[in-house]
């Protein structure tokens, strides 16, 4: 559902408490029906404003050059309120800036506010990487990496895991196969915690899959299943308040 800024709610009611109808608001305002009809519930029209209704239909006099008047000075009073749509070469800029921080290039969901604006601008996220001088991510196990303890890892998020880890004095293994099923290996094991990296999750159907069988071992054989996932992996202290949760 598409979200609004609250002054353009508060000017819709504006808008009724003057007598104009739900249409009216919804081509003044550039919104829909459905929303003027919410924003101004318990808002009646008095019996002058409603002749006014009637004689505006009868005569025509909402002409489409007062509309479009109306709508340029409701557009001139919320624009201290609307954000301005970053240049191309802003855009650039951020993912410049997040790699001299990070060390490495972003992930398309760690833009997702501004991911609209690098798809309309770009045609695509990894258009945009090129662009700003980088390599593009590499697709699912395209790439291995080397965590600073020497571990060999399938992604970049497996190996900031890792490295997180390590860093915290936490001893573990990594690819362990599951009960039962030696074909399922989970990414790393610290005592009886099973911890996976679902970086897929809700986007392959066959990688939703075998979470669940994961899950279903896990809760068969009494092991503390620790899932991660990008909003885990890719947000200030969310890793480390996810592992507080253990007691390893």
């Amino acid at each position: 559902m598409k979200k609004y800024p609250p002054l353009l709610k508060k000017h819709a009611r504006q808008l009724r408490l003057k007598g104009y109808t739900h249409r009216e608001i919804r081509s003044l305002l550039k919104i829909s029906l459905g929303s003027a009809y919410e924003w101004t519930k318990g808002i009646s029209l008095t019996a002058t404003q409603k002749r006014a209704i009637q004689k505006r239909k009868n005569h025509g006099s909402y002409s489409l050059t007062r509309r479009e008047k109306l709508r340029q000075l409701a557009l001139k009073s919320l624009k201290p309120y609307w954000k301005p749509t970053p240049s191309t070469k802003e855009l650039l800029i951020r993912i410049i800036n997040f790699y001299n921080y990070n060390r490495r290039i972003p992930f398309k969901r760690e833009f997702n506010s501004t991911y609209r604006e690098y798809k309309e601008k770009f045609g695509s996220w990894n258009n945009a990487i090129k662009l700003a001088g980088f390599q593009t991510n590499p697709v699912k196990f395209a790439r291995k990496y080397y965590s600073a303890d020497g571990h060999l890892c399938d992604s970049l998020a497996e190996k900031i895991i890792d490295e997180y880890l390590f860093r915290h004095k936490i001893i573990h293994e990594k690819n362990i196969p599951y009960p039962e099923n030696y074909k399922l290996t989970t990414d790393f094991k610290v005592n009886n915690v099973f911890i996976e990296y679902f970086g897929l999750a809700n986007e392959i159907k066959g990688y939703d899959q075998t979470i669940k069988r994961k899950r279903i071992i896990c809760k068969k054989y009494h092991i503390t299943l620790l899932e991660i996932y990008p909003r885990d992996l890719f947000s200030k202290n969310k890793l480390r308040d996810k592992f507080k949760k253990l007691t390893f």
